[in-house]
């Protein structure tokens, strides 16, 4: 009887982890057709463990908004922590949410942050903020630029990339060879991003 209860468990988990991973790996790719169109709300976890609405969060001011995995190389680990830069800069003027893409708890969030290091408040946001966003797991680091009128502005995809995608469209962008390189250059468009939405 034991044993069956234990099969029994194994089939359950195994059955959450397939679900878990069709989520990232079978969804479409993010939608980049959402610049100039209304920011998709979605729900979330704050690092104190309570559920918020993103658009609790942003509360009608620009937003800066990363979704991210903690699996994720190099995005997560070699340009993420980049973004404390923006996040210093612009903590007084503009919302960060750093949105993980994980079944984590509080005290893994605190572990990642002091190990990567962020500064940026963590999120964690699941099925419904993928879906509304139609993001795989090789579309992140996925960052998405809100006016204070709710509507997305700019969509920056693996900033870090050779395979970065950037919408609007930027026609003079020549990416460099080195992945240092790649993320200074995303950390400065992204500083444009957000000086144009404090300006608006």
């Amino acid at each position: 009887m034991k044993g069956k209860i234990i099969s029994e468990r194994r089939f359950e988990m195994r059955k959450i982890i397939m679900a878990f991973l069709t989520i990232f790996s079978f969804s479409f790719a993010f939608d980049n057709t959402l610049v100039g169109k209304e920011f998709r709300d979605f729900t979330s976890i704050d690092e104190t463990g309570k559920v918020v609405k993103a658009s609790q969060v942003i509360d009608h001011k620009p937003a800066v908004i990363i979704f991210f995995a903690i699996g994720d190389q190099p995005g997560t680990f070699k340009f993420l922590p980049h973004m404390n830069e923006l996040y210093d800069k612009y903590k007084d003027k503009v919302v960060f949410m750093a949105v993980l893409l994980s079944r984590s708890d509080k005290k893994e969030v605190q572990e990642l942050k002091k190990m990567l290091p962020l500064k940026i408040p963590v999120y964690l946001g699941y099925k419904d903020a993928i879906d509304n966003y139609n993001i795989r797991k090789v579309d992140v680091p996925l960052i998405i630029l809100v006016d204070k009128d709710g509507l997305i502005t700019n969509i920056v995809a693996r900033p870090e990339s050779e395979m970065e995608e950037v919408y609007p469209f930027e026609k003079d962008l020549q990416k460099k060879e080195t992945i240092e390189e790649r993320t200074a250059q995303s950390i400065k468009l992204l500083d444009k991003y957000i000086q144009k939405l404090i300006q608006e």
